[in-house]
């Protein structure tokens, strides 16, 4: 006598996704574009409220989809994979814009570029929270939900300072004149660093809702993996940051 197992396949589908991808991929480009290029106000100040709303909500509706689920597919490490891999491709643009610009200035930074001091403290700061947040894996791999959401709010403390230091960096420098529009350098450095203030921020909001379901042992092993990859890719992406922005 024999016995047969029919597994039946079943397609995820979920409407955030393309959320985020309208919002971050194409309506926060286009704000700039309306703005910088166009010189129209409100029409990027309207395109850039609905980027963000759109980004925020897919973000947090995609996220909240596996963070409470104990028995989940494993499928959230994969797509993280691959969403690490587009951000790459696109990052690789971005520095190869960087690139032509740069090797064809005649003075870099431009003449009237003040004096800018790289972000050394802050940058070792944020690498600390790839040691926390390895640590809150390990937790979570031995069963420990609550070390784990403890490990993970230290991270979050550790990328919450980085970003009040970006946030006052960028103030010291707007007060002397030195603004987005400033020259060329001014452009590269607020978008280099703006790019990784808004990674930052995505990882923030991340890692905040992990942190219930973890307390109440819900969390998602795939998820909690698939976090940690997140937080070291940002990690990295803030190393090249400070190497190409503020090095080279």
């Amino acid at each position: 006598m024999s016995s047969q197992v029919t597994e039946h396949a079943h397609w995820h589908t979920s409407p955030y996704p393309i959320l985020v991808g309208f919002g971050a991929g194409f309506l926060l480009p286009w704000a700039f574009m309306f703005y910088f290029v166009y010189a129209q106000g409100l029409l990027a100040v309207i395109v850039l409220g609905l980027g963000v709303l759109m980004l925020l909500v897919g973000g947090v509706g995609w996220v909240g989809e596996t963070v409470g689920i104990i028995d989940d597919e494993g499928w959230s490490p994969a797509a993280m994979l691959m969403f690490i891999g587009t951000e790459v491709m696109t990052l690789f643009a971005i520095l190869v814009g960087y690139w032509v610009m740069r090797l064809q200035a005649p003075q870099w930074p431009p003449e009237g570029t003040p004096e800018i001091l790289a972000p050394n403290l802050a940058t070792l700061l944020l690498l600390c929270s790839s040691l926390s947040i390895g640590f809150a894996r390990r937790k979570q791999m031995q069963g420990d939900a609550a070390g784990f959401a403890n490990l993970t709010l230290i991270s979050i403390a550790i990328w919450a300072l980085f970003a009040l230091m970006t946030i006052f960096g960028w103030g010291q420098l707007a007060g002397q004149g030195f603004a987005i529009g400033a020259n060329a350098y001014a452009t590269a450095l607020y978008g280099l660093t703006g790019i990784h203030f808004a990674h930052i921020v995505f990882g923030l909001l991340i890692m905040l809702l992990a942190l219930a379901p973890a307390y109440k042992g819900r969390l998602s092993p795939s998820y909690a993996r698939s976090m940690t990859m997140y937080v070291h890719f940002v990690n990295v992406l803030g190393i090249w940051v400070l190497l190409q922005a503020y090095y080279w």
